[in-house]
């Protein structure tokens, strides 16, 4: 009787992880206009970014049916597994209620466990990376199920974003309202916390100086602690060669995930966001 790890496309994890870990990756799905896209399967990030740049309808997402994850569980477990299936916080989106519907119409044949991250892109992908090597370990649905509690807590993602329109026009800008008509050269550094993005500090100045501070703030909170760390932009790659160096050169690194958001994530954030997420090894 085996584990298996489930998550949602929000978790922005490279293919490559995914494959390497056996992750079941349940798509949400992007609407532009009439026409809607499976994230992962029908529309990848690159073409997402193109179309968001040239198309006159701006898009939207919406969580994956029940069905949808009836699909990914049956495939990826067999009776008698149990299903760790972790998801975007529940605060931001339906698609753990979609999780649990499923789960409910597989009845005592499958022990599915479902997990509100309370996080979203790579924080929810680095928890779920963990919680997929676990697994492979050899540790039990419980013993996963404890560390992702403490994982949550030790848990911490740090980004900026140029613009809070897209967030307010897609209702995700959660306590960082109050940024909103502020923002003319000032920075500003958000976070999560309870499930919801939250306004952390404003600074000014260029990128490098943004990025420094992020990275200080891992380190005021970690200090030289081993670290799992993530980073993730939306089509901000330049930027991403600034955080990436600065990353390597102060941080005790264990391991590093780096992505480009996909289209779940790029629909809410927009392009020019980009971050840090980092968790205590």
């Amino acid at each position: 009787m085996a584990v298996k790890i489930v998550t949602d496309s929000t978790s922005d994890l490279p293919e490559k992880i995914v494959t390497q870990y056996e992750i079941g990756v349940v798509p949400l799905n992007v609407h532009f206009g009439e026409e809607v896209y499976k994230d992962g399967v029908d529309i990848w990030s690159e073409e997402f970014y193109n179309k968001l740049r040239n198309e006159p309808i701006l898009p939207n997402t919406s969580q994956p049916a029940p069905g949808d994850f009836l699909e990914v569980y049956q495939q990826i477990a067999k009776p008698g597994d149990t299903i760790i299936s972790i998801h975007i916080s529940r605060k931001m989106s339906g698609t753990a209620d979609s999780a649990q519907l499923a789960a409910e119409m597989l009845g005592a044949d499958y022990r599915i466990q479902i997990v509100d991250s309370q996080h979203v892109t790579m924080s929810l992908g680095i928890l779920v990376l963990q919680a997929a090597k676990a697994a492979q370990n050899g540790d039990s649905a419980d013993m996963i199920m404890a560390k992702l509690a403490k994982w949550k807590e030790e848990l911490s993602i740090f980004f900026t974003i140029k613009s809070l329109e897209h967030l307010h026009r897609t209702g995700r800008i959660g306590k960082a309202s109050v940024l909103m008509g502020s923002l003319l050269n000032i920075k500003p550094i958000l976070s999560i916390e309870d499930g919801l993005i939250v306004p952390n500090e404003k600074t000014r100045g260029n990128f490098q100086k943004v990025a420094e501070l992020m990275v200080e703030k891992v380190i005021q909170r970690y200090g030289n602690r081993p670290l799992v760390v993530g980073l993730i932009h939306t089509e901000l790659p330049d930027e991403m060669v600034i955080l990436e160096r600065l990353v390597k050169n102060r941080l005790n690194i264990l391991e590093m995930v780096t992505n480009l958001a996909g289209p779940i994530v790029g629909t809410h954030a927009g392009p020019n966001a980009i971050g840090i997420v980092a968790l205590p090894a």
